[in-house]
């Protein structure tokens, strides 16, 4: 069976940026009412926070003038959202207390950590045009998700190796962002990654093993938005023959 990279979005799901729930359904036609001028439909309007969900980020999120997720579905652009991708799964505890946030842990991943969790996911030293990197070990919410008291990031070294790869199109993190930097209005990660990629966060991968996946990660092709959400899904090379 395919891995599905989101759970199911429920409307008691907490927000992770203190925005109340993420996820609101409001009735505009009820199968069941007796009123006359009704369908005899359900029909509904949704309203998504989707930055504690399952989303994808393009370059407008921290850019000035970046590129909307709209912007990505023309040309070439469109390779980021579908693909041969590397699931890294870090070993060990690398969270170390924060200096200064309270009841907080931050894994910064180094270049080391980088590289040895491709090396293992993928038996190479390559670097992958698409990445997935979370922890062995996953810290979890009540809905499944990775914890927000327990940052996951890339250093700048590590940002920077991946963006080395001129075919680097897309990172995904199960952490609920790229940066943490308490009190900064700077976001130096998501730049360095968005010179070549698009960001992917909130990912439900704990039971993803490490390894190579074929990848399909659309979002709403939303005009003129910074972040959308996303139900990635990722296929093995098995299921993608069994299919042909």
């Amino acid at each position: 069976m395919p891995y599905i990279l989101s759970p199911i979005i429920k409307e008691n799901f907490e927000g992770m940026w203190f925005e109340g729930s993420p996820y609101k359904k409001e009735t505009i036609y009820d199968i069941n009412s007796t009123d006359p001028k009704s369908p005899p439909v359900n029909y509904s309007a949704y309203t998504l926070k989707p930055h504690s969900l399952p989303h994808i980020e393009a370059s407008s999120h921290t850019v000035k003038d970046g590129k909307t997720i709209d912007s990505y579905f023309t040309g070439n652009a469109i390779r980021n959202f579908w693909g041969k991708a590397l699931v890294v799964k870090l070993k060990g505890d690398g969270f170390i207390e924060h200096s200064t946030v309270s009841g907080t842990k931050v894994w910064e991943v180094t270049l080391s950590d980088l590289k040895q969790g491709i090396l293992e996911a993928s038996g190479s030293e390559i670097i992958p045009d698409r990445i997935i990197v979370t922890v062995n070990d996953l810290p979890e919410t009540t809905t499944g998700l990775h914890r927000p008291d327990h940052v996951l990031i890339l250093s700048q070294e590590a940002a920077d190796y991946l963006t080395s790869n001129d075919n680097f199109c897309l990172y995904g993190t199960s952490w609920k962002s790229s940066d943490f930097r308490p009190g900064s209005k700077e976001r130096p990660i998501h730049n360095t990654i968005f010179k070549k990629a698009v960001i992917m966060e909130c990912l439900d991968v704990k039971n993803v093993p490490a390894g190579t996946y074929f990848m399909n990660a659309f979002p709403i092709p939303l005009q003129g938005a910074s972040e959308s959400p996303v139900c990635p899904v990722l296929f093995t090379k098995e299921e993608i023959l069994e299919q042909l």
